[in-house]
């Protein structure tokens, strides 16, 4: 029987099931098979599932590209990507978005989407920021618990991605996270566990780093003691593509599922292990069962749609969600432009106008049936400009004739709009951004036209901030962020009036990458020292007085906001706030209110304030409307190291109702008297060097973490956890990153020779992507993400190569029998004295 002759659902009940299924089909069972399915047990008459990426489209690859292939894919629906729907502050977006998304699942035969991506934006370097939503926890769980609650309400499965404390791409594939108990609970786990309490998430997708020493697919304490018994998770954990480090531990740890699977090591670890008594049955049997309770769930009758879904309609949504999450981050008045008044002395400048960036590059690439650009969207409304290209994409290059061009073209112009952005080769999935800066030719071509005196409104595409030196000689700035496929008519909208910016920051933008909060130990090296601990983002940044270019929850309007009239009521355990919001300018718009506790002054070290609630409220002009928003008393609470747990302290706090971080309406006290008296559970040197934010790593940052800080040092030789770009000194290393790179690098070079066309960019962005990935690999990575085409064998074989064991090493490549191990070497190898 084939996998398509299956009939959807289960046949029987999981228990009968899991006692009919041999060792080896429980085995087959946990992985995957062909980079994007599960394996089927036709026998028994279980179906495989297909799973794919999100988290802003279905991208479903039409021919296996392998675990990491970015080719071609089936055209899908573009949406906004995750960090511009957070722009908008309205999770119902979210929602409607994940909703749409579920239905070309549908269409497509997808039952697991894997997305949202909930990670927070520790620094803005991050390669991957534009796929998650926030620095900010509260604002991350409530878009990524109304996504999922979107999907799934269409019968979907989601992948909630990527647990935990993953937080970089450089060293994503062997870092360690060192984060302190208190800083992991408030800050990196705290959307996780709002989603999972509130939305219950079919599957939770484990990260590819260590946390703490140990690698999430086999850390107990995160994926059953945190995830299972105190959250109560009741679904999959599986890996992130190539992710799995010891398959047997792993089991036992809480991670059912090996992505994309096809590693024979893995699969014969399981049945050694479990034939020799090493793995308890029932610790496989019970992995068995929530694979088959998420099959059930995934492939049952009524999961199946009523009807397809309406391409027009997923346009038009995407296009809504991109014009109500663009932020005006700067305006002078010269926006929004008189379309007509423009006539003749309008000028547009930049490749981005008509090659827009709409969506990030690498795994969440999507084809799109159309992309509406800005130009596309001004010549549908008739708008009169002239254009000049100015500069090139994907190039570090200047174009001198381009630029000559676009400066004539200024000295003649009203109004001078600016298309610049980041591109793919600077932004993406697999590699983190060297710097904050906009490319050079952009840079150097925005300085050569505020000279002329013109009139500059620069109109951004990018997934995350970049540095504005000459933010103050600018009309305007107006964030577009990564829109999506029809992002030209929000832009259009925008900038001429048709509508009414009502988008606010979810990520502080710094002056510079080395302002940043977590800038001390940001992509040194593969341990990662969260040093800061909970002062990530706005809340390093308002107790340390940093100079901001905007802060978070920043954003202006073409219409004014008045907030008056604070109300305050504890009832019970929640405190209510409500507050009129009046619209004192002549155009209708929507105001994003935010709300922010300050914190009581206690012996615990806390940020100045942090946020608890927000709403966002639509006001015709002239009018003004009612809101309230509230919170639990229980949020007010810190992670206490020494009772591990929450504690509510005593004291005086204050209500702050804000347009942003640091515009500040209204406040109100708010005393509590139904917690604990303020102690602190630190040794006195952590409180004195944590009492401000560290500019630094602090000397007690061990005694925080509760554990020593070794410095590994500079690998230089090949070992099974090495990145490939760090074993370079050793012969092995140079021919492994040589050999991984020679086709790439030949496609790269095919794509460079192509005329200029969307298939040239399409073909670079893919092959830069696996370019700039591939040295941050190790040999287990490889192995666990290849679906066997780098065999197990070949790469621990080499790594003992590499460390000096060559009878044990070329036994291993030539398929001979020795012990099984998770991996043959973990720590660097320095080479022998000579």
């Amino acid at each position: 029987m084939s996998t398509t002759d299956i009939t959807p659902g289960l046949p029987v009940a999981i228990d009968e099931l899991v006692a009919e299924l041999t060792l080896d089909e429980k085995a087959l069972l946990l992985e995957g098979v062909d980079s994007w399915r599960t394996n089927a047990i036709p026998r028994l008459g279980i179906p495989s599932l297909v799973l794919t990426d999100g988290p802003h489209g279905v991208r479903m690859v039409r021919d296996d590209g392998g675990a990491f292939g970015v080719g071609d894919s089936r055209p899908s629906t573009a949406f906004p990507t995750s960090a511009t729907v957070a722009h908008s502050w309205d999770p119902e977006h979210a929602r409607r978005m994940g909703a749409a998304i579920a239905r070309e699942c549908r269409d497509f035969g997808v039952d697991v989407l894997l997305a949202p991506g909930v990670n927070i934006m520790r620094n803005p370097l991050c390669g991957r920021n534009f796929e998650y939503y926030s620095e900010d926890p509260l604002v991350s769980g409530v878009f990524g618990s109304a996504f999922v609650q979107g999907v799934q309400g269409e019968g979907v499965a989601t992948s909630v991605k990527h647990f935990a404390a993953n937080s970089n791409e450089d060293y994503r594939f062997v870092g360690d996270s060192l984060v302190d108990e208190r800083a992991l609970r408030e800050i990196y786990l705290r959307a996780f566990e709002r989603i999972i309490r509130e939305a219950r998430p079919a599957t939770v997708m484990c990260a590819y780093n260590r946390l703490n020493g140990t690698f999430c697919s086999d850390h107990r304490e995160l994926l059953t003691d945190i995830l299972r018994e105190e959250w109560g998770f009741d679904g999959v954990v599986m890996t992130d593509w190539g992710a799995m480090h010891d398959r047997v531990a792993s089991l036992e740890a809480g991670c059912e599922l090996d992505m994309p699977g096809e590693v024979a090591h893995n699969r014969e670890a399981i049945i050694a292990a479990a034939r020799e008594g090493r793995l308890d049955s029932e610790v496989l049997d019970e992995a068995v069962r929530r694979m088959l309770r998420l099959i059930e769930r995934a492939t049952s009758t009524a999961a199946q749609p009523a009807h397809p879904h309406d391409p027009a309609a997923h346009a038009a949504l995407a296009r809504d969600i991109a014009t109500d999450s663009a932020v005006l981050l700067a305006n002078d008045g010269t926006l929004p432009l008189d379309a007509d008044a423009a006539s003749g002395s309008l000028v547009v400048v930049g490749e981005l106008f008509e090659n827009m960036r709409f969506q990030g590059a690498g795994s969440s690439l999507i084809l799109p049936p159309e992309v509406v650009s800005p130009r596309d969207a001004f010549d549908r409304r008739g708008v009169a400009y002239t254009y000049a290209r100015g500069y090139r994409t994907l190039t570090a290059e200047r174009d001198a004739a381009l630029e000559r061009e676009a400066i004539e073209a200024a000295k003649a112009a009203g109004t001078v709009l600016f298309f610049g952005g980041l591109d793919d080769f600077e932004e993406s999935e697999g590699f983190d951004r060297a710097h904050m800066r906009l490319g050079a030719p952009q840079v150097a071509l925005l300085r050569e036209l505020l000279d002329t005196g013109a009139q500059v409104v620069l109109v951004l595409f990018a997934g995350a901030p970049v540095e504005l030196p000459f933010a103050d000689e600018l009309a305007a700035v107006l964030d577009l962020a990564l829109p999506g496929m029809h992002g030209g008519e929000a832009a259009a909208a925008l900038l001429f009036g048709e509508a009414n910016p009502s988008g606010k920051l979810t990520e502080t933008w710094t002056h510079t990458a080395a302002d940043a909060s977590s800038a001390a130990d940001y992509d040194r090296g593969p341990v990662a020292q969260y040093a800061e601990s909970i002062y990530v983002g706005y809340r390093f940044h308002d107790k340390a007085g940093t100079a901001l270019r905007y802060p978070f929850g920043h954003g202006l309007s073409y219409t004014t906001f008045e907030y008056r009239d604070l109300d305050v009521r504890v009832s019970g355990d929640r405190v209510e706030v409500s507050a009129t919001i009046a619209n004192t300018g002549d155009r209708d718009g929507a105001e994003v209110v935010q709300l922010y506790v300050r914190n009581n002054d206690g012996a615990v070290f806390k940020a100045e304030q942090e946020l608890r609630a927000f709403t966002k409220v639509n006001v015709v002009a002239g009018a003004s409307e009612r809101v309230t928003l509230s919170f639990d008393l229980a949020d007010l609470a810190y992670w206490d190291v020494a009772d591990h747990d929450w504690v509510l302290e005593d004291g005086e706090y204050e209500i702050r109702l804000t347009a942003s971080a640091a515009d500040i309406r209204l406040t109100a006290p708010l005393v509590v008297d139904r917690g604990r008296t303020s102690r602190s559970p630190y040794p006195a040197d952590v409180d004195a060097d944590y009492a401000m934010p560290p500019p630094g790593i602090p000397a007690s940052f061990p005694a925080l973490l509760d554990r020593p800080v070794s410095d590994p040092g500079r690998p230089g030789r090949l070992t099974f956890e090495t990145r490939l770009a760090d074993a370079t000194r050793s012969v092995i290393g140079r021919l492994m990153l040589g050999a991984v790179l020679a086709r790439v690098r030949k496609q790269f070079r095919a794509a460079q020779a192509m005329p200029e066309s969307a298939e040239r960019d399409a073909k670079l962005k893919a092959a830069h992507f696996v370019l700039r990935m591939m040295p941050s690999m190790s040999l287990r990575s490889l192995a666990m993400s290849s679906s066997g085409v780098m065999p197990y064998s070949l790469a621990a074989g080499l790594a003992d190569l590499a460390a000096w064991h060559p009878i044990r090493g070329l036994r291993r490549i030539l398929g001979r029998p020795v012990p099984l191990a998770p991996a043959p070497v973990t720590a660097p190898i320095e080479e022998p004295t000579r």
